[in-house]
This record gives C-alpha cells, sequence and structure tokens, in this order.
C-alpha cells in the first residue's frame, strides 16, 4: 500500500478526485467510466471513508472530468498532431480515458512527491512523460515548444489554491512564452473562496488547503493581458444531475445563485 504522508496540502485534495472517478466507476450507469481509478484507490493507505458524505463533490469532480474529457477530445480532433500538457496532474488518467490518443506526446506535471506515487500507481505508455517540478516554473515550457506542434494545457482542480497574484503571475508567463495556446481549466465557486473549512470534502482532508482564487466574471482575466481570450464557458448545473442535493437545484434556478454557486469548465485561448 502506497503511504500518502508526504504529500502537502493542495497535493493531498488529489485523493478527493480520484476518490470521486472510483465510485462513479463502480455506479451504475455512472457519469464517467476509470477502472484505473478504482485499482488505484485500492493500492493507497489512506482512509477514503472520510469523504463518505462529500455527495456534491463527489458528482462535481466527474461531471468537470467528464465535460473537460470532451473539450480535450474536441481538440485533439481538430490537432491530431498536437501535444498536451497536464498541470497539477496529480492522480488523473486522462490520457488512458482518452484511449491513449496517437498524438505527438501528452505530458503530466506534478510536484516530485506526486510524481513519486503516480509512478507506482497510474498506467504507463511509451507517449505518457511525467514532469515533476512546479508548475510555475518555466521549464515544462521549454519542453513542450520544442516539438513544435499545437498544444492544450489542462489544468483541473489547481488554480483555486493559488492566490491573485500568484494566479495572475501564472498567466503572464504563459502570455510571454507562448505565441498561441489552448488552455482549459475550471472555475472555483465563486463563494467558496475562502471558505474551504465549509468544503464537503476538503474539509475532511488531514491538511485542509484553501481556496485563494476565484472570479465572478471570468472574462475579467481578458483585462489581464491583451492575449487572453476566454473562449468557451461550462456552467456545472448545467448538466442537470438529479443527483445534487434539492436546496442547490433550487438555488442554481434563481440568477444569483447560478452565477455565485456554479463551478465553471472553461476554454481560454491565447493568441
Amino acid at each position: 500500500m502506497k503511504n500518502t504522508d508526504k504529500l502537502g496540502n493542495i497535493s493531498e485534495t488529489m485523493l478527493i478526485t480520484v476518490w470521486a472517478r472510483a465510485v462513479e466507476t463502480e455506479r451504475k450507469g455512472g457519469l464517467i467510466k476509470d477502472p484505473a481509478a478504482v485499482e488505484i484507490l485500492k493500492a493507497i493507505n489512506y482512509d477514503f471513508s472520510v469523504f463518505n458524505k462529500a455527495v456534491m463533490s463527489q458528482i462535481g469532480c466527474c461531471i468537470r472530468a467528464n465535460v473537460m474529457d470532451r473539450q480535450a477530445q474536441a481538440f485533439l480532433d481538430k490537432h491530431p498532431d498536437a501535444v498536451v500538457i497536464q498541470l497539477g496532474a496529480g492522480l488523473d488518467t486522462r490520457y488512458h480515458r482518452l484511449n491513449c490518443p496517437d498524438i505527438t506526446h501528452w505530458y503530466d506535471l506534478d510536484l516530485p512527491e506526486v510524481v513519486d506515487i503516480r509512478r507506482q500507481l497510474c498506467p504507463t505508455h511509451p507517449k505518457n512523460t511525467l514532469l515533476p517540478m512546479s508548475m510555475l516554473e518555466e521549464d515544462w515550457i521549454d519542453q513542450v515548444l520544442a516539438h513544435n506542434k499545437p498544444v492544450l494545457i489542462i489544468c483541473e482542480g489547481v488554480l483555486m489554491y493559488f492566490d491573485d497574484v500568484e494566479v495572475q503571475a501564472f498567466f503572464a508567463m504563459l502570455c510571454q512564452r507562448f505565441e498561441h495556446t489552448t488552455m482549459l481549466f475550471d472555475m472555483l465557486v465563486y463563494m467558496a473562496k475562502g471558505n474551504a473549512k465549509h468544503h464537503d470534502a476538503v474539509k475532511k482532508t488531514k491538511q485542509k488547503a484553501e481556496f485563494k482564487w476565484s472570479l465572478l466574471n471570468s472574462k475579467d482575466m481578458e483585462q489581464w493581458n491583451n492575449k487572453l481570450h476566454i473562449t468557451e464557458e461550462y456552467y456545472m448545473s448545467d448538466y442537470g444531475c438529479k443527483r445534487f442535493p434539492w436546496f442547490m437545484r433550487l438555488l442554481w434556478k434563481t440568477p444569483w445563485g447560478y452565477k455565485r454557486l456554479n463551478q465553471r469548465m472553461i476554454q481560454l485561448d491565447i493568441f
């Protein structure tokens, strides 16, 4: 059994998402199928039962993953020679959920302590390389640009843990280094910023990371740099999952709740 004691507060949250996908995979007619997540869960020494009542997170993680899988596949359909890099990949198995696409290359990046666990638990493939480093460093950019191919950047469940200054500096780095690229990421529920202590899953982790970043209006990012363009935005409640608690489904029907209590999956293009 793989021990997770060396994980930092942000890295520990990757256990929530792999748990959510594993639970959903074993559900008949589930929102996502991820057999690798089921096997990963069995190999980790962690008390996942603490998340048993985290209904919102379990469903939400799977809707988010499903939407971003489809966004990624749409990009690859247009750019079959693409290079993909997942930042803060954790224990995500998207490359395998997409049936190991025969693209130029797929990179999964995360901190060294996470990559150490990932090497032992996640499926491998010759076109899927692990990069043990911080996404805030520039070394990974040199590596993906060296291919001279269309680049897709995926950053799921990560940006919410950085503060405003760090997020803006990260996007400034992308604008400086990339002439053109596409990025898929998610925007935290606006009202959850600074309120991780009330989150049904994060509050149950050992180290309890905080939510530091979200914007009420995603297009405000376009004011940071004239190369940033929000081109697609999907609201979680639009996927109409009746498994969400009734009171949330009711709040999402109000303009206030739809805007402030929804997680968003976003496509941003830099050009």
